[in-house]
């Protein structure tokens, strides 16, 4: 699976600018991709399991929160 990350600054100041914000990216997609690996092979052993299905909520639940910390950067960017 390739992981992107949206938040590149350009610059030092650019970088400090959005330091805390990278981080936590790095956070969620680190989190995202060890989750969808479980939750894949979860799929494959038992299709249909409560731990599936918490697994799918969770996915959703760093999904929103990555969208959210990539809009605060842009944001920040922006200014």
């Amino acid at each position: 699976m390739k992981v992107t990350y949206q938040i590149e600054p350009t610059s030092t100041d650019r970088l400090l600018i959005c330091l805390d914000l990278a981080i936590e990216e790095a956070k969620l997609v680190k989190s995202l991709v060890e989750t969808k690996g479980i939750a894949d092979k979860l799929e494959i052993a038992k299709p249909g399991s409560k731990r599936l299905a918490n697994l799918g909520r969770n996915i959703k639940y760093l999904e929103k929160k990555l969208a959210k910390v990539r809009n605060q950067a842009s944001k920040r960017l922006s200014s």
